[in-house]
């Protein structure tokens, strides 16, 4: 934390620090008292103790070094525990942003290449007769993912030949996205103003060439519009919680609020100052001091997107309020165990090392009066009686500081405990809100592939030749290539029988029949809106090194085209769980100032019976099962919580959220799949 951008700013921050502005003059009031007491020491008692009088003033000017260095350190640690709050916010607003839009470009990719939409421009007969099918299909995909609230087919005239929102009248298109999505070799990420939604203003749009399959020439362009201010709204929801003092932002590179928590205080569309290199700014809302951060994302998958930023603002006069959240603290445990108190302690221990030769001072000084008490010289007999009064008046004022370096450091380790079991249970939820969203998109994926119609056709033939396998592995090795999240994706037969892999190292399961539960289930099922997920269980179409490992695999039934209710099929895909589920779990660790990850944190996700998902921690592996605590195994859908945890000299702030679902996954859909996310944070 840079110091000296604190002392910038100290003044009004001190002002919002009502604990340590009350420390500061209390022991501006007996620095004052210091003062008089050894002016009256001056005054009476110089013959016979000049050099304790000399000795006690020297005290009093190192007390007054390490009370400014108290001060300090207090501000410091007040202001530091705040911007490492809105630091994580503003990560997570930006990061969690960009997993939903890497989705979006592997949407279109693979939607682009849609062979309905592709003989839809090819064939040339757009009569309603023609276009309805198409749309219907649209809208089963929108069903899946919804997330878009448009999608719109055109030719390469621009002339809009198929779309969603009967709301929009669009029938043409001029926008030079159209140009520019024919000529891009993937995927166009737009965001402005575009008649394919006139009126709308500002509008996210995921737009890639419609390719004619043998001479790759581009014959038109398929765009997705994100429902952007939808998705915003759920993400700022789930962020709130962190604190009801904060506004939360998207900026673009030009520092314009695309997105805002607070239209009312930080209304969209405004520009406000980057807080990127410095720790932390200050800025001004409705006349109102903020504390701010900005943050660029650290991407996904290697995906950036457009250069946008995650910017939080805390309201100043709220943001040090001494609040431990009803927690009740063991103010020794800490002081012994917690490793963010050193700096605190290491200012108390220097008060004390002072204090202990002040009254060391004193006792030799109550020794000397009594001596001198009993001489004959008059003068010196009156200065030894009034030398115990002025020694006994200092040593109460150094206790008295000395209580108030006590108080006040015991006062800021409990309120840095509670800020930091605040942010152990605000990570937890964070960590199960973003596998939710995940997992989420694992659902969609199976039931949108399921429907693709070269799948239904070849597995309606009584026998599958071997020209419509290899046709079948290059459509499933395109879409594995869009979505890297999966090691494999199959395709099998009524009989469980795979007949097809992306994976060319999995070519060798090819001929096998699974027997797992979830395939009887998915091949029990015809409504294209249900899928079947496997148990989190070891499975060797997930091997490495010829083990099994832990995942989940996703399943949809393919149904005839002709006989939509008759089953030929289904389609499995293989979660990578390992290292998504590490990156979920990094992504929701608290980090330092330098964006590395705090030392002795770590996170996982369980079921509530403690059998294991993932762990960063490398002594968990998935499968194991571990004691949780009696509180975690007892919380409802949707329920956080946090406590302190003691392992040896070690105490952690531990949270613990309650897997909610998200949007309509496991939230209605059938699919139910209990876990909670746990993070612990060494304090």
């Amino acid at each position: 934390m840079d110091r000296e951008l604190i002392r910038r700013h100290q003044q009004m921050l001190l002002r919002a620090m009502p604990s340590v502005d009350a420390c500061q003059s209390v022991l501006g009031r007996l620095d004052r008292q210091w003062t008089r007491a050894t002016l009256t020491g001056k005054i009476n008692c110089s013959r016979i103790a000049q050099t304790l009088i000399d000795f006690i003033i020297s005290t009093q000017d190192n007390f007054a070094t390490l009370q400014q260095n108290l001060l300090d350190t207090l501000v410091l640690e007040n202001t530091q525990k705040v911007v490492l709050e809105i630091s994580a916010v503003a990560q997570v607003a930006i990061d969690i942003l960009k997993r939903n839009l890497f989705e979006r470009t592997a949407d279109v990719g693979f939607l682009a290449t849609d062979d309905d939409i592709v003989q839809l421009l090819l064939a040339g007969d757009f009569s309603r007769q023609a276009v309805a099918p198409i749309e219907e299909r649209l809208a089963e995909y929108r069903n899946k993912y919804t997330v878009y609230w448009e999608i719109v087919v055109l030719d390469a005239e621009g002339n809009v030949r198929a779309h969603l929102d009967r709301d929009n009248p669009l029938s043409r298109s001029t926008d030079p996205l159209l140009a520019e999505a024919m000529a891009a070799p993937q995927y166009v990420e737009t965001y402005r103003p575009t008649d394919l939604a006139p009126g709308r203003g500002d509008v996210l749009a995921y737009s890639q060439a419609i390719r004619h399959p043998a001479t790759n020439q581009p014959i038109g362009v398929l765009a997705l519009l994100f429902d952007f201010e939808g998705e915003m709204a759920g993400i700022f929801e789930s962020l709130k919680r962190s604190s009801d003092d904060i506004v939360i932002m998207i900026l673009d590179e030009a520092g314009r609020a695309i997105a805002t928590s607070d239209p009312a205080r930080a209304p969209g569309g405004r520009t406000y100052p980057l807080a990127l290199r410095d720790d932390f700014h200050m800025a001004q809302l409705g006349g109102e001091g903020y504390l701010a951060k900005t943050l660029t994302t650290k991407g996904y998958q290697g995906f950036i997107g457009l250069p946008w930023y995650g910017h939080v603002q805390k309201r100043v006069a709220t943001a040090f309020k001494n609040d431990t959240n009803g927690h009740h603290f063991d103010e020794n445990a800490i002081r012994s165990n917690a490793i963010f108190s050193s700096r605190l302690l290491q200012v108390e221990e220097a008060s004390e090392n002072v204090l202990s030769d002040l009254e060391l001072v004193v006792q030799n000084g109550e020794i000397m009066a009594a001596k001198k008490s009993v001489q004959s010289d008059a003068s010196e007999r009156v200065e030894a009686q009034a030398l115990p009064h002025v020694l006994g008046e200092v040593k109460k004022i150094g206790d008295q500081v000395q209580h108030v370096f006590q108080e006040s450091t015991g006062g800021l380790l409990k309120l840095v405990t509670a800020s930091r079991l605040h942010d152990a249970q605000f990570l937890a939820a964070l960590a199960i809100d973003i596998m939710d969203r995940n997992l989420y998109e694992r659902a969609n994926d199976c039931r949108w592939w399921a429907l693709t119609s070269d799948f239904r056709r070849f597995l309606d033939k009584p026998r599958l030749p071997e020209a419509d396998r290899s046709r079948m592995r290059e459509i499933l090795a395109y879409i594995n290539s869009l979505y890297t999240v999966y090691t494999n994706l199959f395709v099998y037969d009524r009989e469980g029988r795979i007949l097809a892999c992306s994976n060319p190292d999995e070519h060798r399961q090819e001929g096998r029949s699974i027997t797992e539960r979830f395939v009887a289930e998915t091949l029990s099922i015809s409504d294209s809106q249900l899928y079947r997920v496997s148990d989190f269980a070891p499975s060797d179409l997930y091997e490495a090194a010829g083990q099994p490992r832990h995942t989940y695999i996703y399943n949809a039934p393919i149904t005839s085209l002709e006989r939509p209710d008759t089953v030929l099929g289904g389609i499995g895909i293989v979660f990578d769980s390992e290292p998504q589920f590490q990156s979920m779990l990094n992504d929701c660790l608290p980090r330092d100032g330098q964006g590395d990850i705090l030392a002795g944190s770590e996170g996982m996700f369980v079921d509530p019976a403690g059998r294991i998902v993932a762990s960063t921690n490398p002594e968990h592996a998935p499968g194991d099962v571990i004691d949780l605590a009696g509180v975690f195994c007892q919380l409802a859908c949707g329920q956080i919580t946090s406590h302190l945890v003691a392992e040896g000299d070690k105490l952690y702030a531990v949270g613990c959220a309650h897997s909610a679902g998200y949007r309509e996954f496991k939230r209605g859909d059938g699919y139910v799949n209990d876990l909670l996310g746990v993070v612990k944070v060494r304090i």
